[in-house]
């Protein structure tokens, strides 16, 4: 295998996953335009607010749709626009070799994750700070802190320090 087939192939499993987002904000998103629509009481929200939201997810849906299928079908132009030469990638399956695998991917999904929850952690940061300088009316969002924090450190750990690690792992079996 050659460095640029496998990043043809880590842009082809991008754009499935970035496709499969879409499944995950979908139904909730339509779901709640087409019930604030259809109720008659409700109707004098319909205008700029709810247009505006609603043509901001559809674009949304449309570009991430556009995106994910341009990442798979061009998969292997990026790659060759990305990586100039052709190096043949040689490696054998040892237990250090799987060891950094597992860690480094375990975490790459863990810092993805928390860079995806960045918006929420930041509008967690803001109404705890309106709070604390006494804003009575600020209201902390459902967000595990604790938990991302120590996602992100430990996901920063394992990407910045997996040589050590690997090793403490071999050390113990």
């Amino acid at each position: 295998m050659t460095n640029r087939i496998l990043t043809a192939l880590t842009i082809r499993i991008a754009g499935i996953f970035l496709f499969t987002k879409i499944f995950d904000h979908f139904g909730s998103y339509f779901l709640s335009i087409f019930n604030v629509a259809s109720m008659a009481r409700f109707e004098e929200l319909l205008n700029k607010p709810i247009d505006k939201f609603y043509f901001t997810g559809t674009f949304l849906t449309i570009a991430n749709i556009i995106i994910s299928i341009f990442l798979f079908v061009k998969a292997e132009w990026i790659s060759k626009k990305l990586i100039k030469s052709e190096k043949e990638i040689i490696t054998e399956l040892n237990p250090k070799s799987l060891s950094k695998v597992i860690l480094l991917t375990v975490g790459i999904i863990w810092l993805a994750k928390t860079i995806y929850l960045t918006p929420i952690f930041i509008e967690y940061c803001i109404e705890l700070t309106s709070k604390l300088n006494g804003n009575e009316n600020a209201e902390l969002p459902n967000f595990a802190v604790a938990n991302y924090i120590l996602k992100t450190i430990l996901a920063l750990i394992l990407i910045f320090r997996i040589e050590k690690i690997s090793n403490w792992i071999l050390k113990k079996i």
